[in-house]
């Protein structure tokens, strides 16, 4: 699209048309944004911070899932789930978190017992 072609630099909003107003708020989001992500082969809007993506989600009011976006961490891809926790999950993950948890030289000589090399 072009760039906003303002009749003079102190232009007030009221004097601009719809479309001019529009197209000047794209042209902004564009240029906020180009720092913060860019698009990969598939299409997919590529944050680089969670913040960001954050930030992008609310801003289209969308559901995750809706939005063809994620941000990279780590060298690892991150999007937010549209799942929701509920009471019972919550539950379900904070006994999860109780569980004791398997001693590593059990689970390497488990691993090493059954033939993979560790």
């Amino acid at each position: 699209m072009a760039k906003v072609k303002t009749r003079q630099a102190k232009q007030k909003v009221a004097d601009m048309t719809v479309d001019e107003l529009a197209e000047l708020v794209r042209q902004i989001l564009r240029d906020e944004l180009k720092f913060l992500c860019s698009v990969d082969d598939e299409g997919n809007l590529v944050f680089w911070c969670e913040e960001a993506y954050a930030k992008y989600v609310e801003l289209v009011g969308k559901k995750p899932s809706e939005v063809k976006a994620y941000w990279v961490e780590g060298g690892m891809k991150f999007r937010y789930s549209d799942d929701e926790v509920t009471p019972e999950l919550a539950k379900e993950l904070d006994e999860a978190k109780r569980e004791p948890l398997v001693p590593e030289e059990k689970v390497l000589a488990e691993l090493r017992r059954i033939g993979v090399s560790v």
